[in-house]
């Protein structure tokens, strides 16, 4: 899965197809094309998606090590929500 354009819906769009394969981290959202992940995780919390935030150490594409970086977690989605238009490729 890959993002087609950088609209805030694509991102979010790609996030919860991610996260709903598995927990994904900060540095990992990054490399699929989501610069800022946190922004788009508040608004699907907003939206009412249930997302939880754990930290571990990762090593980046630099090989610099990282304390900290967040690991997100969705536990749940709005029941209303509905399969909309797709916004990544796959």
């Amino acid at each position: 899965m890959k993002l087609t354009n950088t609209s805030t819906a694509s991102q979010r769009s790609l996030i919860k197809a991610l996260l709903r394969e598995r927990p994904h981290s900060t540095l990992e959202l990054r490399a699929k094309g989501i610069c800022s992940p946190a922004p788009r995780i508040m608004e699907l919390k907003k939206q009412g998606h249930e997302i939880i935030t754990s930290t571990r150490t990762e090593i980046d594409q630099s090989g610099i090590k990282h304390n900290g970086i967040a690991v997100y977690t969705l536990l749940s989605e709005p029941q209303q929500e509905t399969q909309g238009e797709q916004h990544y490729d796959n």
